[in-house]
Parts: C-alpha cells; sequence; structure tokens
C-alpha cells in the first residue's frame, strides 16, 4: 500500500512540475511577441524642400508629395 501512494504522489508531483514548466515557456514566448518592432511606414520626398516624410503625413497634388500646405501652396506658384 506504501508503494502506490508513492507512486501517485511522485505522478503527481512531476505532473505539476510539467504545468510549472510550461506556464514559463508561455510566458517567454508572450513577452517575445510584445517587442517586436513596429511595420516600417513608406517615406516620400517633399517636392519644394526635399524633406522626407512619413506617406501618411504627407499631402499628395499630382502625383507629387510635400511636407506641409504650405510647401504644396509655393510650388503651385512656382
Amino acid at each position: 500500500m506504501g508503494r502506490i501512494v508513492f507512486f501517485i504522489l511522485l505522478a503527481l508531483g512531476l505532473y505539476v512540475a510539467y504545468r510549472l514548466w510550461r506556464a514559463g515557456q508561455r510566458r517567454d514566448h508572450a513577452g517575445r511577441d510584445e517587442r517586436s518592432p513596429p511595420s516600417a511606414e513608406p517615406m516620400v520626398r517633399c517636392e519644394h524642400c526635399g524633406l522626407n516624410v512619413p506617406q501618411s503625413e504627407a499631402l499628395a497634388d499630382g502625383g507629387r508629395w510635400f511636407c506641409s500646405e504650405a510647401h504644396r501652396r509655393l510650388q503651385r506658384g512656382a
């Protein structure tokens, strides 16, 4: 009877150790995913001053890109 209890406790201890190990593995993988760098955004060059700005912040005018409304107006007047 003593041996049966010993093996049941041994199996239970191994199971708990395995569960703790797997929880640590999941935590490590989750931490790596959060630290991945953000995706790059395309940059465009201002036709007036040559400044590179993200495309989402630039102003388009006839296939040309500008960093501000003032530079777009200056280029139209030239």
